[in-house]
């Protein structure tokens, strides 16, 4: 699953609009750990995690890793 690229900046609003496409949860970690992860649903409730974004500015945020 390819739907999200190691050079590209993505903004918050890119992340979710990206994941809500893909049937993917958005986990905002931002105040404790500054970062975003997507997951996939589980039955209404968040699975494991496919992404992970660190911010890198205000609003601005880097794929650090991927499952895929």
């Amino acid at each position: 699953m390819n739907i999200f690229s190691k050079n590209k900046v993505y903004s918050e609003n890119e992340i979710n609009i990206i994941a809500v496409a893909n049937d993917l949860a958005t986990v905002d970690c931002l105040k404790d750990e500054n970062m975003i992860s997507i997951e996939e649903w589980n039955n209404g409730d968040g699975g494991d995690c496919l992404f992970e974004f660190n911010r890198i500015k205000e609003d601005k945020f880097l794929l650090r890793w991927s499952e895929f």
